[in-house]
């Protein structure tokens, strides 16, 4: 038993030094690296570790131009030591300073963007840093989205209660007997009592509007396509986040109905995450096949 234990311990460090052989293959498994820290930071500071999404589709996006990346020059020695300056210097602001300023445990995207513009100057020549703007920019306003939704959150008060009387109504096609209360509050009627559901405006899902309209921003810009093309699909996904965001709070809503308050606060936690990056996946599928699709469409509305 031991003796095969060792030796799926040098396969393993087989695979490992051969992923860093070359060039390339070094420079995306530095810039995997990082993910790995930020996740376990999200993890021990109790956030979800689902907030590594964004940086990791950052990388993606990098992966995705591995060809174009191979055909630039090494960076030369000035720069290389500017870069390395900026590596370290993320690292030091993120995890040094963490232990002293527990805000720094929401800066992991802005500490991945200067890590990933040092990674450049360290292997590339500079006039690659141009192949980094898609990453660099979905990584900054991704991770800031946050915080401008908590500020927008603010203005968006005045339009919770139209958005119970949309899920009152959602409810009552599911099924489920709801009524308004007061502009803020539906009142579910089970064989227990009226239950209560709270409405704020996170619950109409500003942060996932938000998140996506960065990630679809980024998408068109990297996409061939006419202007009208990436914006009908902006649309579409626009569209569809905020049905995704209706999906979620009736599904809590059920939960509550069917089993009170306690276990919603689970549902609560993951379930906005679940779906999203469901539907996420979907729209890039259905981006990906958009000719298929709208061929599709045509021969349905031909048929009227």
């Amino acid at each position: 038993m031991k003796r095969g234990n060792l030796v799926v311990v040098r396969v393993m460090c087989k695979i490992c030094l051969s992923a860093l052989k070359g060039k390339l293959n070094f420079f995306y498994v530095l810039a995997f690296a990082p993910l790995v820290l930020i996740g376990y930071y999200k993890y021990v500071s109790g956030h979800s570790i689902l907030g590594v999404l964004i940086p990791f589709y950052g990388f993606l996006l990098l992966f995705f131009k591995r060809e174009r990346l191979s055909l630039f020059p090494d960076a030369e020695g000035v720069q290389r030591l500017l870069g390395l300056a900026a590596m370290l210097a993320s690292f030091f602001v993120y995890y040094v300073l963490i232990y002293f300023y527990s805000a720094f445990y929401g800066a992991g995207a802005g500490f991945y963007a200067v890590y990933v513009v040092g990674l450049f100057l360290v292997f590339f020549s500079f006039s690659a840093l141009k192949e980094s703007f898609s990453a660099e920019f979905l990584v900054v306003a991704g991770g800031s989205s946050f915080y401008v939704g908590q500020w927008l959150e603010y203005y968006m008060e005045p339009l919770v209660p139209y958005f119970v009387r949309v899920m009152a109504f959602v409810l009552m096609l599911l099924g489920i007997p709801a009524t308004v209360q007061n502009p803020y509050t539906i009142m579910l009627s089970t064989s227990r009592g009226s239950v209560p559901v709270l409405f704020e405006a996170g619950c109409i899902g500003i942060q996932s509007f938000l998140i996506f309209s960065v990630i679809i921003v980024v998408t068109m810009i990297e996409e061939s396509g006419s202007v009208r093309t990436k914006l009908l699909w902006s649309v579409v996904g626009v569209v569809g986040t905020f049905v995704v965001n209706i999906i979620r709070v009736s599904l809590i809503a059920a939960v509550i109905y069917y089993f009170g308050y306690e276990n919603w606060g689970e549902i609560h936690a993951w379930i906005g995450y679940a779906l999203f990056l469901l539907w996420l996946g979907f729209f890039f599928i259905l981006f990906s096949k958009r000719e298929a699709v709208r061929d599709k469409i045509q021969a349905f509305w031909r048929k009227f």
